[in-house]
């Protein structure tokens, strides 16, 4: 069987040379898809970057990219001159930037104008819209996988985090091939975006960041615990996400409070990890800090290591999830599968992840909160079924079965049985 050559866009994958909050789930797509592409026998698959420099250092530092390729990369000897030229002194430093913001623009140049694509038959973006040089070879397929529409609820087009955003609405088209992490993902872009084909839209099961699990080593746990200066003589709730207002925070703060408060919990406290975006991170410590002394019972603890999410995961009384929109909630999932019951919202795609296994609230509720919250403290038997229910349910989310559906799609596009 002739295998599909496919181009797949590592621009995302790039993220992995940080430890902040560009490596959110889109990032955690992008990675295990590519993953779980490049095990397939069906596949060739060549690798595209608009920054080369970082992709070049991915699969020299990346054992699992070790043996990627760069498509057609000339630049080669170019891009190791330059990367080892960076740790020499200042000066070389100095060059190595200047150079590698010239070199990102000159590598669309060069694939616009210079990269014959004549071998390439499938471009996979896991995020933003298929590039120039792709889009107007008609005879490749394109794919991409579409995430949320939540700069156009939320009304971002000025936003220039958000430029990538309205590229990929702008390059939407009836032709060609796009993925989904939910449902509800699937119908947001059909509303929002009309000249989109539904036909041409295949909803996905996503999985966990990394293969998250429970955990029942409390000495290792309180190793970490202390690693981000949490108590461990202390129960805690646990929420991690990207701080960002749509998250709903202050909402599950102050209905953590009440619940506290009124059952004279005074060795429990609320534990907030996640990276953040500037702006909403001084309106959330202004509203902790106008919570006096309450604000002690809240414990911000910044970007979790992936290495020790199990652990904080296993060591949690619960897991707060009152988001107002997500694309899929990957966080939700991931406490599942650590064995932490999950109380989360009603909204959007989450009843897709959690199902029976927690407890969905309206997040505008203060009452169904406070709750629910007394409901998976107090209710032991309540609690034990949603952790071995959402155990089991998290089985059913894998890359595996992921890209399984993506590889189905893509053989069948060309006819391949």
């Amino acid at each position: 069987m002739k295998k599909i050559n496919v181009l797949y866009d590592a621009t995302t994958i790039c993220n992995i040379l940080t430890n902040n909050s560009s490596r959110s789930g889109i990032f955690f797509v992008a990675y295990n898809v590519l993953l779980e592409l490049l095990k397939r026998e069906e596949f060739n698959i060549y690798l595209y970057s608009e920054n080369p420099l970082k992709l070049k250092q991915v699969i020299n530092e990346y054992k699992e990219f070790s043996k990627c390729r760069i498509y057609k990369s000339h630049l080669d000897f170019y891009l190791d001159f330059l990367t080892k030229a960076k740790s020499k002194n200042k000066i070389a430093r100095f060059l190595y930037k200047l150079q590698s913001s010239l070199l990102k623009r000159l590598y669309k140049i060069y694939f616009k104008y210079i990269v014959s694509l004549n071998d390439i038959d499938v471009y996979f973006s896991p995020m933003k819209a298929v590039p120039g040089f792709a889009r107007k070879d008609k005879r490749i397929k394109k794919y991409t996988i579409l995430h949320d529409v939540i700069p156009i609820v939320n009304d971002y087009r000025k936003s220039v985090s958000h430029t990538w955003f309205y590229n990929l609405v702008d390059s939407i088209n009836s032709t060609d091939k796009y993925f989904t992490n939910s449902e509800y993902t699937k119908q947001d872009f059909i509303k929002h975006i009309p000249k989109i084909n539904p036909d041409n839209i295949t909803v996905i099961p996503l999985s966990t960041g990394k293969p998250y699990f429970k955990l029942d080593d409390t000495m290792y746990i309180n190793q970490i615990k202390r690693k981000y200066g949490i108590p461990t003589d202390k129960k805690y709730i646990f929420s991690l996400c990207n701080l960002d207002p749509r998250k709903n925070l202050m909402f599950a703060i102050r209905n953590f409070l009440s619940f506290v408060e009124k059952n004279n919990l005074d060795n429990f406290i609320f534990v907030l990890g996640g990276g953040h975006f500037n702006d909403f991170e001084d309106i959330l410590n202004k509203n902790i800090d106008d919570l006096g002394q309450k604000k002690n019972k809240i414990l911000r603890i910044g970007y979790v290591e992936d290495d020790d999410m199990s652990a904080l995961y296993s060591g949690a009384e619960m897991f707060l999830y009152p988001s107002l929109y997500e694309g899929f909630g990957i966080p939700v999932l991931e406490a599942m599968k650590c064995g932490l019951p999950v109380i989360c919202s009603n909204l959007t795609s989450l009843p897709e992840v959690i199902g029976d296994c927690g407890i969905q609230i309206n997040p505008y509720s203060d009452d169904e909160m406070f709750n629910a919250m007394e409901k998976m403290y107090y209710d032991r038997t309540f609690r034990d079924e949603c952790i071995r229910k959402g155990l089991e349910r998290a089985k059913q989310f894998t890359w595996k079965k992921c890209a399984d559906v993506i590889t189905d799609r893509i053989r069948k596009d060309f006819q391949i049985e």
